[in-house]
């Protein structure tokens, strides 16, 4: 499986897979992905189309929030799956996420 991503509008959508093996290539691209994704000092993240997450996908949304915060950004997850929900709950992340319980 592999991590695509395009921008459609104000959003960065990712599409497939959140996980160990995809996030080392998707974060060597990250200044091509977040170029011109942020707009008004947020970083809208849509990821209905990620069909898996696992630790290491929570683990590089919290470092991109980190990273984002340090430029006076904020990150804002769209349609986060239930998959990503669960881990974040486990992990207590919800809250610093801003994910939904939805």
């Amino acid at each position: 499986m592999s991590l695509s991503y395009s921008q459609q509008g104000d959003r960065l959508v990712l599409q497939g897979e959140l996980s160990r093996s995809t996030i080392p290539a998707m974060w060597q691209k990250r200044q091509q992905w977040l170029q011109g994704a942020i707009s008004n000092a947020t970083l809208n993240i849509d990821l209905a189309g990620v069909e898996r997450v696992d630790s290491a996908g929570v683990a590089m949304l919290l470092r991109l929030k980190g990273a984002l915060q340090q430029q006076q950004c904020d990150l804002v997850i769209v349609a986060s799956n239930p998959q990503l929900r669960a881990i974040a709950a486990v992990s207590g992340v919800t809250d610093i996420l801003q994910l939904s319980t939805q």
